[in-house]
C-alpha cells in the first residue's frame, strides 16, 4: 500500500478503528484530548515518519525537554507557566471589570502588552501587588496551581 493510499485509508476509518490502530502502533490507548480528526492527523505522520524518516533527533528531544523546564520557572510564579497562552484573566476593581489575555511571553491588556501581570496590577491600582495575587492566581479558595508537563 502506498502512503497516499494509507493516508487515505486512515482518514476513513472510525473514530473506533482510529484509536485500535493507536493501540496497535503504540501498545498504549489513545490519548484522551485526542479527537478523531486530530488521531487521524497522528497515525498518517506516523506513517509518513515511516516511510520517509525524520522525527527529532535525541538531542532535539532533549533541547525541547530542556526549553520545558524553563518555562515552568517564569518570572511572575504562577504566571504563564501555569496560566496557557490565550488565557483571559479578569478582575473587578472599584466597579469596573478589568480583563487580560496570557501571550506566549506576556499580557495583553487594554490593546497594549506587559511582561508582568504585577505591571497590570499597578497601572490599575496604583499600589505595589502581586498580579497574581491580584488576578486570584494565588487565591487559598482555589488551592495551589501547579504546572504540568504532560501538555
Amino acid at each position: 500500500m502506498s502512503i497516499e493510499q494509507r493516508i487515505v485509508a486512515i482518514a476513513a476509518m472510525s473514530s473506533a478503528e482510529k484509536k485500535a490502530e493507536w493501540h496497535r502502533h503504540t501498545g498504549a490507548s489513545a490519548p484522551a484530548a485526542f479527537g478523531s480528526g486530530l488521531l487521524g492527523r497522528a497515525l498518517a505522520n506516523e506513517a509518513q515518519l515511516k516511510v520517509f524518516g525524520g522525527g527529532l533527533t535525541k538531542a532535539e528531544l532533549r533541547r525541547l525537554a530542556q526549553c520545558n523546564r524553563k518555562d515552568e520557572n517564569v518570572r511572575d510564579g504562577a504566571a504563564t507557566g501555569a496560566v496557557k497562552p490565550g488565557t483571559w484573566l479578569s478582575r473587578t476593581w472599584h466597579g469596573d471589570t478589568h480583563n487580560v489575555v496570557v501571550l506566549d511571553r506576556g499580557y495583553e491588556y487594554r490593546g497594549a502588552r506587559y511582561r508582568s501581570l504585577s505591571e497590570i496590577a499597578r497601572l490599575i491600582t496604583g499600589a505595589q501587588w502581586s498580579g497574581p495575587r491580584f488576578f486570584g492566581l494565588h487565591s487559598p479558595r482555589l488551592g495551589t496551581l501547579k504546572v504540568s508537563s504532560d501538555g
